[in-house]
Protein backbone atom coordinates (compact mmCIF):
# COMPACT_ATOMS: atom_id res chain seq x y z
CA UNK A 1 0.00 0.00 0.00
CA UNK A 2 1.33 3.47 -0.90
CA UNK A 3 1.93 5.89 2.00
CA UNK A 4 -1.23 7.85 2.84
CA UNK A 5 -0.63 11.54 2.28
CA UNK A 6 -2.33 14.19 4.37
CA UNK A 7 -4.30 16.24 1.84
CA UNK A 8 -3.33 19.85 1.31
CA UNK A 9 -6.86 21.13 0.76
CA UNK A 10 -7.96 20.41 4.33
CA UNK A 11 -4.89 22.22 5.69
CA UNK A 12 -5.71 25.32 3.62
CA UNK A 13 -9.31 25.30 4.76
CA UNK A 14 -8.24 25.03 8.37
CA UNK A 15 -5.75 27.89 7.91
CA UNK A 16 -8.37 30.24 6.50
CA UNK A 17 -11.02 29.21 9.00
CA UNK A 18 -13.22 27.66 6.30
CA UNK A 19 -13.27 24.06 7.48
CA UNK A 20 -16.42 22.14 6.45
CA UNK A 21 -17.74 18.90 7.83
CA UNK A 22 -19.11 17.87 4.43
CA UNK A 23 -17.28 14.94 2.90
CA UNK A 24 -18.15 16.33 -0.55
CA UNK A 25 -15.49 19.01 0.04
CA UNK A 26 -12.79 16.37 0.28
CA UNK A 27 -11.35 15.06 -3.02
CA UNK A 28 -11.29 11.36 -3.76
CA UNK A 29 -7.88 9.68 -3.74
CA UNK A 30 -6.64 12.61 -1.70
CA UNK A 31 -3.73 10.62 -0.25
CA UNK A 32 -3.52 11.79 3.34
CA UNK A 33 0.08 12.35 4.42
CA UNK A 34 0.56 11.15 7.97
CA UNK A 35 2.76 13.41 10.04
CA UNK A 36 6.05 11.70 10.77
CA UNK A 37 5.77 12.04 14.52
CA UNK A 38 6.65 8.47 15.39
CA UNK A 39 7.33 5.02 14.10
CA UNK A 40 4.66 2.46 13.39
CA UNK A 41 3.72 0.45 16.47
CA UNK A 42 2.79 -3.12 15.63
CA UNK A 43 -0.25 -3.71 17.84
CA UNK A 44 -0.65 -7.29 16.58
CA UNK A 45 2.54 -9.36 16.66
CA UNK A 46 1.27 -12.03 14.26
CA UNK A 47 1.89 -14.80 16.80
CA UNK A 48 -0.59 -14.50 19.66
CA UNK A 49 -2.97 -12.10 21.40
CA UNK A 50 -0.31 -10.48 23.55
CA UNK A 51 -1.37 -6.92 24.38
CA UNK A 52 -5.04 -7.56 23.66
CA UNK A 53 -7.93 -8.09 26.11
CA UNK A 54 -11.18 -9.82 25.08
CA UNK A 55 -14.57 -8.83 26.46
CA UNK A 56 -17.54 -11.01 25.48
CA UNK A 57 -21.15 -10.47 26.55
CA UNK A 58 -21.83 -12.51 29.69
CA UNK A 59 -18.16 -13.12 30.49
CA UNK A 60 -15.63 -11.22 32.56
CA UNK A 61 -13.03 -9.03 30.92
CA UNK A 62 -10.09 -11.17 29.80
CA UNK A 63 -12.12 -14.34 29.15
CA UNK A 64 -12.04 -15.67 25.59
CA UNK A 65 -14.81 -18.28 25.41
CA UNK A 66 -14.19 -21.20 23.05
CA UNK A 67 -11.12 -19.45 21.67
CA UNK A 68 -13.34 -17.25 19.51
CA UNK A 69 -10.48 -14.78 19.11
CA UNK A 70 -7.42 -16.69 17.92
CA UNK A 71 -4.26 -16.40 15.85
CA UNK A 72 -3.55 -18.78 12.97
CA UNK A 73 -0.82 -18.44 10.34
CA UNK A 74 -0.17 -14.81 11.21
CA UNK A 75 -3.84 -13.84 11.04
CA UNK A 76 -6.00 -12.63 13.94
CA UNK A 77 -9.27 -14.49 13.45
CA UNK A 78 -12.79 -14.10 14.74
CA UNK A 79 -13.80 -17.75 14.48
CA UNK A 80 -16.95 -19.58 15.61
CA UNK A 81 -16.00 -23.13 14.67
CA UNK A 82 -16.12 -24.20 18.35
CA UNK A 83 -19.53 -22.59 19.00
CA UNK A 84 -22.75 -24.61 19.04
CA UNK A 85 -24.62 -21.28 18.73
CA UNK A 86 -23.87 -17.57 18.93
CA UNK A 87 -26.21 -17.16 21.92
CA UNK A 88 -25.86 -13.39 22.01
CA UNK A 89 -22.13 -13.52 22.73
CA UNK A 90 -21.11 -10.21 21.21
CA UNK A 91 -17.36 -9.77 21.52
CA UNK A 92 -14.68 -7.09 21.35
CA UNK A 93 -10.92 -7.48 21.49
CA UNK A 94 -9.30 -4.40 23.09
CA UNK A 95 -5.76 -3.18 22.80
CA UNK A 96 -4.28 -2.64 26.26
CA UNK A 97 -3.62 1.13 25.94
CA UNK A 98 -5.76 4.07 24.92
CA UNK A 99 -4.87 6.79 22.43
CA UNK A 100 -5.98 10.26 21.39
CA UNK A 101 -4.39 11.24 18.06
CA UNK A 102 -3.15 8.52 15.77
CA UNK A 103 -3.35 6.69 12.49
CA UNK A 104 -4.63 3.13 12.88
CA UNK A 105 -4.03 0.77 9.97
CA UNK A 106 -5.98 -2.49 9.77
CA UNK A 107 -6.32 -4.99 6.95
CA UNK A 108 -9.42 -7.18 7.05
CA UNK A 109 -11.38 -9.72 5.06
CA UNK A 110 -14.81 -11.19 5.74
CA UNK A 111 -14.97 -14.98 5.61
CA UNK A 112 -17.50 -17.73 6.19
CA UNK A 113 -21.14 -17.49 7.15
CA UNK A 114 -23.01 -15.64 9.87
CA UNK A 115 -23.96 -17.81 12.86
CA UNK A 116 -27.59 -18.89 12.26
CA UNK A 117 -28.90 -17.43 15.52
CA UNK A 118 -26.99 -14.14 15.30
CA UNK A 119 -29.09 -11.04 14.51
CA UNK A 120 -29.69 -10.51 10.80
CA UNK A 121 -28.09 -7.04 10.94
CA UNK A 122 -24.77 -8.78 11.71
CA UNK A 123 -24.67 -10.27 8.21
CA UNK A 124 -21.24 -9.46 6.71
CA UNK A 125 -20.81 -7.03 9.61
CA UNK A 126 -17.94 -6.27 11.98
CA UNK A 127 -16.13 -3.15 13.11
CA UNK A 128 -13.21 -1.33 14.69
CA UNK A 129 -14.08 0.64 17.81
CA UNK A 130 -12.25 3.86 18.72
CA UNK A 131 -12.72 6.31 21.62
CA UNK A 132 -13.96 3.29 23.57
CA UNK A 133 -14.41 2.75 27.26
CA UNK A 134 -12.11 0.08 28.72
CA UNK A 135 -13.09 -3.60 28.68
CA UNK A 136 -13.10 -3.91 32.45
CA UNK A 137 -15.48 -0.95 32.78
CA UNK A 138 -18.16 -2.64 30.69
CA UNK A 139 -21.17 -4.15 32.40
CA UNK A 140 -21.06 -7.95 32.39
CA UNK A 141 -24.03 -8.21 29.99
CA UNK A 142 -23.23 -5.13 27.89
CA UNK A 143 -23.16 -5.94 24.17
CA UNK A 144 -21.22 -2.96 22.83
CA UNK A 145 -18.79 -0.61 24.56
CA UNK A 146 -19.61 3.08 24.62
CA UNK A 147 -17.46 4.09 21.67
CA UNK A 148 -17.37 5.12 18.03
CA UNK A 149 -17.59 2.18 15.64
CA UNK A 150 -15.90 2.28 12.25
CA UNK A 151 -18.34 -0.21 10.81
CA UNK A 152 -17.01 -2.93 8.50
CA UNK A 153 -19.59 -4.22 6.03
CA UNK A 154 -19.22 -6.70 3.19
CA UNK A 155 -21.22 -7.22 0.03
CA UNK A 156 -22.54 -10.23 -1.86
CA UNK A 157 -24.19 -10.59 -5.26
CA UNK A 158 -27.57 -10.20 -3.57
CA UNK A 159 -26.74 -7.55 -0.96
CA UNK A 160 -24.64 -4.42 -1.45
CA UNK A 161 -23.23 -2.67 1.62
CA UNK A 162 -20.87 0.28 1.99
CA UNK A 163 -17.96 -0.12 4.39
CA UNK A 164 -16.13 2.16 6.85
CA UNK A 165 -19.43 3.73 7.90
CA UNK A 166 -19.85 5.14 11.40
CA UNK A 167 -22.06 3.74 14.17
CA UNK A 168 -22.44 5.27 17.59
CA UNK A 169 -23.12 2.97 20.57
CA UNK A 170 -23.71 5.38 23.45
CA UNK A 171 -22.32 8.32 21.47
CA UNK A 172 -23.10 11.05 18.94
CA UNK A 173 -20.89 12.83 16.39
CA UNK A 174 -20.80 16.05 14.41
CA UNK A 175 -21.36 15.32 10.70
CA UNK A 176 -21.88 17.83 7.89
CA UNK A 177 -21.50 20.66 10.35
CA UNK A 178 -24.20 19.60 12.82
CA UNK A 179 -24.75 17.20 15.68
CA UNK A 180 -26.13 13.95 14.29
CA UNK A 181 -28.25 11.61 16.37
CA UNK A 182 -28.34 8.92 13.69
CA UNK A 183 -27.04 5.63 15.08
CA UNK A 184 -25.34 4.70 11.79
CA UNK A 185 -24.31 6.93 8.88
CA UNK A 186 -23.20 5.56 5.52
CA UNK A 187 -19.82 6.24 3.95
CA UNK A 188 -19.09 6.74 0.25
CA UNK A 189 -17.01 3.59 -0.17
CA UNK A 190 -16.99 1.06 -2.96
CA UNK A 191 -18.31 -2.48 -2.45
CA UNK A 192 -16.05 -5.25 -1.19
CA UNK A 193 -16.73 -8.97 -1.21
CA UNK A 194 -15.94 -12.16 0.74
CA UNK A 195 -12.27 -13.09 0.89
CA UNK A 196 -11.10 -9.70 -0.39
CA UNK A 197 -8.43 -8.04 1.75
CA UNK A 198 -9.32 -4.40 2.40
CA UNK A 199 -7.01 -1.68 3.75
CA UNK A 200 -8.67 0.47 6.41
CA UNK A 201 -6.93 3.55 7.84
CA UNK A 202 -8.51 5.58 10.63
CA UNK A 203 -6.91 9.01 11.03
CA UNK A 204 -7.72 10.62 14.36
CA UNK A 205 -6.79 14.08 15.62
CA UNK A 206 -8.37 13.89 19.04
CA UNK A 207 -11.94 15.12 18.86
CA UNK A 208 -11.23 17.65 16.09
CA UNK A 209 -11.14 15.52 12.94
CA UNK A 210 -11.57 11.82 12.25
CA UNK A 211 -11.24 10.34 8.76
CA UNK A 212 -12.03 6.85 7.44
CA UNK A 213 -9.87 5.85 4.49
CA UNK A 214 -10.42 2.70 2.39
CA UNK A 215 -7.66 1.61 0.01
CA UNK A 216 -6.42 5.21 -0.13
CA UNK A 217 -9.83 6.87 -0.60
CA UNK A 218 -11.33 9.07 2.11
CA UNK A 219 -14.88 7.79 2.53
CA UNK A 220 -16.02 9.44 5.77
CA UNK A 221 -15.20 12.48 7.92
CA UNK A 222 -16.65 13.57 11.27
CA UNK A 223 -15.70 15.39 14.47
CA UNK A 224 -16.61 16.00 18.11
CA UNK A 225 -17.41 12.45 19.25
CA UNK A 226 -19.36 12.69 22.50
CA UNK A 227 -21.37 10.74 25.04
CA UNK A 228 -25.09 10.33 24.31
CA UNK A 229 -27.52 8.78 21.88
CA UNK A 230 -28.75 5.23 21.52
CA UNK A 231 -27.35 2.29 23.51
CA UNK A 232 -25.85 4.43 26.28
CA UNK A 233 -25.73 2.19 29.33
CA UNK A 234 -27.60 3.18 32.45
CA UNK A 235 -25.66 5.15 35.06
CA UNK A 236 -22.71 5.75 32.73
CA UNK A 237 -20.14 7.81 34.68
CA UNK A 238 -19.72 10.53 32.03
CA UNK A 239 -22.65 12.91 31.36
CA UNK A 240 -24.23 13.22 27.94
CA UNK A 241 -22.46 15.79 25.78
CA UNK A 242 -18.99 15.00 27.18
CA UNK A 243 -16.52 15.30 24.29
CA UNK A 244 -14.29 12.26 23.87
CA UNK A 245 -10.62 13.13 23.46
CA UNK A 246 -9.19 9.63 23.81
CA UNK A 247 -10.14 6.02 24.36
CA UNK A 248 -9.39 2.39 23.63
CA UNK A 249 -9.28 0.57 20.29
CA UNK A 250 -11.14 -2.72 19.82
CA UNK A 251 -11.87 -5.23 17.07
CA UNK A 252 -15.45 -6.47 16.91
CA UNK A 253 -17.04 -9.95 16.79
CA UNK A 254 -20.80 -10.15 16.12
CA UNK A 255 -21.34 -13.70 14.87
CA UNK A 256 -19.74 -13.07 11.46
CA UNK A 257 -16.27 -14.62 10.94
CA UNK A 258 -13.62 -12.10 9.94
CA UNK A 259 -9.82 -12.04 9.60
CA UNK A 260 -7.49 -9.19 10.59
CA UNK A 261 -3.80 -8.68 9.85
CA UNK A 262 -1.15 -5.96 9.89
CA UNK A 263 -2.77 -4.04 12.74
CA UNK A 264 -0.46 -1.12 13.46
CA UNK A 265 -0.64 2.42 14.78
CA UNK A 266 1.33 5.63 14.38
CA UNK A 267 1.04 8.26 17.10
CA UNK A 268 0.55 11.84 15.88
CA UNK A 269 2.21 14.80 17.57
CA UNK A 270 -1.02 16.06 19.13
CA UNK A 271 -1.53 12.67 20.73
CA UNK A 272 -2.19 11.90 24.35
CA UNK A 273 -1.30 8.33 25.22
CA UNK A 274 -2.68 7.02 28.49
CA UNK A 275 -1.32 3.78 29.87
CA UNK A 276 -3.55 1.04 31.16
CA UNK A 277 -2.83 2.10 34.74
CA UNK A 278 -4.19 5.63 34.26
CA UNK A 279 -7.97 5.77 34.27
CA UNK A 280 -10.57 8.30 33.23
CA UNK A 281 -14.06 8.03 34.77
CA UNK A 282 -15.24 5.94 31.80
CA UNK A 283 -12.47 3.43 32.53
CA UNK A 284 -13.45 2.76 36.12
CA UNK A 285 -14.98 -0.62 36.84
CA UNK A 286 -18.74 -0.93 36.73
CA UNK A 287 -21.22 -3.60 37.72
CA UNK A 288 -24.48 -4.27 35.97
CA UNK A 289 -27.44 -2.16 37.02
CA UNK A 290 -30.09 -3.63 39.29
CA UNK A 291 -33.11 -5.14 37.54
CA UNK A 292 -36.29 -6.77 38.84
CA UNK A 293 -35.25 -9.85 40.75
CA UNK A 294 -36.88 -13.17 39.93
CA UNK A 295 -34.70 -15.17 42.33
CA UNK A 296 -31.13 -14.89 43.60
CA UNK A 297 -31.58 -18.00 45.82
CA UNK A 298 -30.20 -16.24 48.91
CA UNK A 299 -33.43 -16.17 50.94
CA UNK A 300 -33.69 -19.95 51.33
CA UNK A 301 -32.50 -21.59 54.55
CA UNK A 302 -32.32 -25.15 53.26
CA UNK A 303 -32.45 -27.24 50.10
CA UNK A 304 -35.83 -28.55 51.25
CA UNK A 305 -37.26 -25.04 51.35
CA UNK A 306 -35.76 -24.32 47.92
CA UNK A 307 -37.26 -27.53 46.50
CA UNK A 308 -40.70 -26.57 47.78
CA UNK A 309 -40.55 -23.37 45.71
CA UNK A 310 -38.65 -24.72 42.69
CA UNK A 311 -40.69 -27.86 42.16
CA UNK A 312 -40.18 -30.74 39.76
CA UNK A 313 -43.25 -31.28 37.52
CA UNK A 314 -44.71 -34.74 36.95
CA UNK A 315 -43.05 -35.08 33.57
CA UNK A 316 -39.38 -35.36 32.69
CA UNK A 317 -36.45 -37.27 34.12
CA UNK A 318 -34.99 -37.08 37.60
CA UNK A 319 -33.88 -33.63 38.74
CA UNK A 320 -32.73 -32.84 42.28
CA UNK A 321 -32.78 -29.18 43.39
CA UNK A 322 -30.24 -28.07 46.01
CA UNK A 323 -28.71 -24.93 47.44
CA UNK A 324 -25.05 -24.47 46.51
CA UNK A 325 -22.79 -22.15 48.52
CA UNK A 326 -19.46 -22.51 46.71
CA UNK A 327 -20.31 -22.26 43.02
CA UNK A 328 -22.29 -19.01 42.82
CA UNK A 329 -22.76 -16.05 40.54
CA UNK A 330 -23.26 -13.70 43.48
CA UNK A 331 -24.53 -13.62 47.04
CA UNK A 332 -24.63 -16.72 49.27
CA UNK A 333 -26.26 -19.46 47.20
CA UNK A 334 -27.05 -20.70 43.73
CA UNK A 335 -29.53 -23.27 42.41
CA UNK A 336 -27.85 -26.63 41.79
CA UNK A 337 -29.75 -28.92 39.39
CA UNK A 338 -28.52 -32.52 39.38
CA UNK A 339 -30.37 -34.24 36.54
CA UNK A 340 -30.61 -37.57 34.71
CA UNK A 341 -32.02 -37.97 31.22
CA UNK A 342 -32.87 -41.03 29.16
CA UNK A 343 -33.87 -41.76 25.57
CA UNK A 344 -37.56 -42.19 26.40
CA UNK A 345 -40.02 -39.68 24.95
CA UNK A 346 -40.96 -38.25 28.36
CA UNK A 347 -37.58 -38.34 30.12
CA UNK A 348 -35.08 -36.97 27.60
CA UNK A 349 -35.10 -33.79 29.68
CA UNK A 350 -35.24 -32.70 33.30
CA UNK A 351 -37.47 -29.82 34.39
CA UNK A 352 -37.75 -27.45 37.33
CA UNK A 353 -40.39 -24.71 37.77
CA UNK A 354 -41.37 -21.92 40.09
CA UNK A 355 -44.86 -20.38 40.22
CA UNK A 356 -45.26 -16.78 41.36
CA UNK A 357 -46.27 -13.43 39.90
CA UNK A 358 -43.52 -11.16 38.62
CA UNK A 359 -44.16 -7.76 37.11
CA UNK A 360 -41.28 -7.28 34.67
CA UNK A 361 -42.71 -4.15 33.05
CA UNK A 362 -39.98 -1.71 32.09
CA UNK A 363 -37.66 -4.63 31.26
CA UNK A 364 -36.79 -5.76 27.74
CA UNK A 365 -35.21 -9.09 28.69
CA UNK A 366 -33.97 -11.42 31.38
CA UNK A 367 -30.50 -12.44 32.45
CA UNK A 368 -29.07 -14.99 34.81
CA UNK A 369 -25.79 -16.56 35.79
CA UNK A 370 -25.25 -20.07 34.42
CA UNK A 371 -22.60 -22.77 34.69
CA UNK A 372 -22.88 -25.81 32.38
CA UNK A 373 -21.28 -29.20 33.00
CA UNK A 374 -19.56 -29.74 29.65
CA UNK A 375 -22.12 -32.30 28.47
CA UNK A 376 -23.33 -30.14 25.60
CA UNK A 377 -26.96 -30.67 26.60
CA UNK A 378 -29.25 -27.84 25.64
CA UNK A 379 -31.06 -25.71 28.20
CA UNK A 380 -34.46 -24.09 27.62
CA UNK A 381 -35.60 -21.12 29.68
CA UNK A 382 -39.36 -20.64 29.68
CA UNK A 383 -41.74 -17.93 30.91
CA UNK A 384 -45.47 -18.48 31.34
CA UNK A 385 -47.75 -15.45 31.15
CA UNK A 386 -51.33 -15.13 32.33
CA UNK A 387 -54.19 -14.18 30.06
CA UNK A 388 -55.86 -10.76 30.27
CA UNK A 389 -57.97 -11.97 33.23
CA UNK A 390 -54.89 -13.07 35.17
CA UNK A 391 -55.54 -16.78 34.68
CA UNK A 392 -52.97 -19.44 33.87
CA UNK A 393 -53.70 -20.84 30.41
CA UNK A 394 -50.11 -22.06 29.76
CA UNK A 395 -49.26 -19.26 27.36
CA UNK A 396 -45.56 -20.16 27.10
CA UNK A 397 -42.61 -18.15 25.77
CA UNK A 398 -39.18 -19.78 25.63
CA UNK A 399 -35.58 -19.60 24.49
CA UNK A 400 -33.33 -22.62 23.90
CA UNK A 401 -29.66 -22.13 24.75
CA UNK A 402 -27.24 -24.53 23.08
CA UNK A 403 -24.15 -25.40 25.10
CA UNK A 404 -20.85 -26.81 23.84
CA UNK A 405 -19.33 -30.14 24.80
CA UNK A 406 -16.41 -29.67 27.14
CA UNK A 407 -17.41 -26.12 28.09
CA UNK A 408 -17.81 -25.66 31.85
CA UNK A 409 -17.13 -21.93 32.02
CA UNK A 410 -19.60 -19.87 34.04
CA UNK A 411 -21.22 -16.97 32.22
CA UNK A 412 -24.18 -14.59 32.23
CA UNK A 413 -26.93 -15.43 29.79
CA UNK A 414 -29.04 -12.62 28.34
CA UNK A 415 -32.37 -13.29 26.65
CA UNK A 416 -34.13 -10.33 25.03
CA UNK A 417 -37.88 -10.65 25.11
CA UNK A 418 -37.94 -10.31 21.32
CA UNK A 419 -35.89 -13.54 21.08
CA UNK A 420 -38.50 -15.60 22.96
CA UNK A 421 -40.41 -18.08 20.82
CA UNK A 422 -44.14 -18.46 21.39
CA UNK A 423 -45.09 -22.02 22.33
CA UNK A 424 -48.88 -22.52 22.33
CA UNK A 425 -48.72 -26.30 22.03
CA UNK A 426 -49.90 -26.75 25.63
CA UNK A 427 -52.26 -23.76 25.86
CA UNK A 428 -55.54 -24.48 27.62
CA UNK A 429 -57.38 -21.69 25.80
CA UNK A 430 -57.19 -19.85 22.46
CA UNK A 431 -56.94 -16.64 24.51
CA UNK A 432 -53.16 -16.48 24.10
CA UNK A 433 -51.34 -13.19 23.70
CA UNK A 434 -49.92 -12.29 20.26
CA UNK A 435 -47.07 -10.47 22.00
CA UNK A 436 -45.08 -11.22 25.13
CA UNK A 437 -46.40 -9.26 28.14
CA UNK A 438 -43.62 -8.81 30.72
CA UNK A 439 -46.04 -7.52 33.36
CA UNK A 440 -47.94 -10.84 33.35
CA UNK A 441 -45.25 -13.45 34.15
CA UNK A 442 -46.65 -16.12 36.47
CA UNK A 443 -44.15 -18.98 36.13
CA UNK A 444 -40.51 -19.64 35.32
CA UNK A 445 -39.34 -23.04 34.09
CA UNK A 446 -35.97 -24.50 33.17
CA UNK A 447 -35.58 -27.60 30.98
CA UNK A 448 -32.24 -29.40 30.72
CA UNK A 449 -31.72 -31.73 27.76
CA UNK A 450 -33.13 -32.09 24.26
CA UNK A 451 -34.24 -34.92 21.99
CA UNK A 452 -30.96 -34.85 20.08
CA UNK A 453 -28.76 -34.87 23.20
CA UNK A 454 -27.00 -37.94 24.54
CA UNK A 455 -28.76 -39.30 27.67
CA UNK A 456 -26.93 -39.24 30.97
CA UNK A 457 -26.42 -37.36 34.21
CA UNK A 458 -24.93 -34.01 35.05
CA UNK A 459 -25.19 -30.80 37.06
CA UNK A 460 -26.16 -27.30 35.88
CA UNK A 461 -26.02 -24.22 38.13
CA UNK A 462 -28.17 -21.07 38.01
CA UNK A 463 -28.06 -17.80 39.96
CA UNK A 464 -29.04 -14.11 40.00
CA UNK A 465 -32.12 -14.47 37.79
CA UNK A 466 -33.72 -11.10 36.99
CA UNK A 467 -35.70 -9.06 34.51
CA UNK A 468 -33.59 -6.21 33.22
CA UNK A 469 -33.01 -3.53 30.61
CA UNK A 470 -30.64 -5.04 28.06
CA UNK A 471 -28.53 -3.03 25.62
CA UNK A 472 -30.21 -3.56 22.22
Amino acid sequence: MKPIKWFVLAALLLFFGQKSEALSNLPKNDNHQMRKDGEWLQLFNGKNLEGWVPKVTGYKSGENPLNGFRVENGILKVDYSNFAAFNGRFGHLFYKEKFSSFVLHVEYRLTGELMPDAPSYCYRNSGVMIFSQSPESMEITQNWPVSIEVQILGSTDKMKQLTACVCTPGTNVFYNGALSREHCINSTSKYFYDGEWVNLDIIVHGSRDIYHVINGDTVFHFSKPQIGGALLTENYPLPEGTILEDGYIALQAEGQPIDFRNVKLKILDDNKVTSQASRTPASQAQTHSTGKMIDNFDAYTSSEQLASKWYKPGHGGDLIRMLEDKIVGGGKYSLKCAYTTTKSDDKFYGAVCRVERWDLSGCNGVRFWFKPDGSGREMTFQLNISNKDGKNIHDLWEYTYLTEKGDTDARWITIPFFALKHNIKYADSPDVSPVFRPEAVIEVAIYIGGKNDEPGSGVYYFDEMEGCKLQF
